[in-house]
């Protein structure tokens, strides 16, 4: 690897291409966002790793511009396993460098472009998540690369030793600075069963028989929001049309205290300080509610589908209005 000064005094540094077998140049993480520009036509990839040897034996990879003529990105677990893949056409290009960021927070890992708060791909390991120390860039496939580090400050080339390239751990997508955030957990997913429930429950609305809150149940291999139906003592999940009571589940409750409010939205998209909870597949839902012959049913935001689904009448019921629970001003992630 190697590098040639800017006029912005910042360091660029290149990868030339490795073909199918990787070999990444680490650098230390500091954060848990990491920060970089790059140039390049195709087949961009950062390792995640707790070491910073040629073959990493634990890591996440991360694939920018992959497959297909560079028109997929994805996320690898175990060398082999490909646990999130998405289609981003013209997502990185040799004729510009592009901005991305990766934030590893709370068992997720989430890819993002500069200037946009939410990742455009994320992965929930549900075993735990590594503790990652170290990451490397690469290209490879036929294609060279050009990359900055925006804290490199000292113009000194890049050796396994070297600072990484860090956010803060909220994303500012005016000027990205750096500075440290303090932040309290917003609401915690507490386990319950049979009609238990904890203290502070965030209320979903006025549901068919009462009352009725935001829940969580696992439901093959998916963790998927649903409603909690006090007098029923189950939680209702909408999986595959169908409605499917739930008697262990999770329900969302609020021991902070923090202002938590329900913002209208549309078509699969999500407001500012939008709460993620539950997965699908490598996608992350978020936590939404609608009427329904004027009866409020809690379910899930589904972005690539465009709509939430809400169980109501013993069926899957889906709206591309809704709205989406939120908090402001604090870190998104629960669990």
């Amino acid at each position: 690897m190697c590098y040639r000064p800017r006029p912005s005094d910042m360091s660029v540094y290149t990868s030339e291409d490795c073909g199918q077998t990787r070999r990444y140049t680490f650098r230390r993480i500091k954060t848990t966002t990491i920060r970089f520009q790059v140039k390049a036509p195709h087949d961009v990839a950062i390792c995640l790793s707790t070491d910073d040897g040629e073959e990493p034996q634990d890591k996440y990879e991360i694939f920018i511009g992959c497959w297909e003529d560079g028109n997929y990105s994805g996320i690898r677990r175990h060398k082999h396993d490909n646990v999130c893949r998405v289609e981003t056409p013209g997502i990185v290009t040799d004729d510009e460098f592009r901005s991305f960021w990766i934030k590893i927070q709370r068992g997720v890992v989430k890819v993002g472009r500069r200037g946009e708060k939410h990742a455009f791909m994320s992965y929930t390991d549900r075993d735990s998540l590594l503790h990652v120390t170290w990451y490397g860039f690469s290209t490879g496939w036929g294609a060279s690369g050009e990359w900055i580090f925006p804290d490199d400050d000292d113009g000194s080339s890049s050796s396994s030793s070297a600072m990484s390239s860090s956010d803060s751990e909220a994303e500012d997508i005016n000027n990205l600075d750096d500075r440290p955030i303090q932040y309290k957990r917003p609401a915690r997913w507490v386990p319950c069963k049979g009609g238990y429930f904890p203290q502070r429950p965030i209320s979903g609305g006025e549901g068919p028989d009462g009352e009725v809150y935001v829940g969580l149940a696992r439901h093959e291999d998916s963790y998927v929001i649903g409603m909690v139906v006090p007098d029923h003592g189950v939680c209702y999940v909408p999986y595959g049309g169908k409605v499917v009571p739930k008697s262990e589940y999770f329900v969302l409750s609020n021991p902070g205290s923090v202002n938590l409010t329900w913002e209208p939205s549309s078509c699969g998209k999500v407001p500012p300080g939008a709460l993620n909870g539950g997965v699908d597949g490598f996608e992350v839902l978020y936590i939404g509610r609608v009427l329904v012959d004027g009866i409020t049913s809690v379910g899930k935001v589904h972005p690539s589908h465009g709509c939430v689904y809400v169980p109501y009448g013993g069926a899957e019921h889906s709206s591309r209005d809704y709205e989406v629970l939120c908090v402001r001003g604090v870190p998104v992630n629960i669990q």
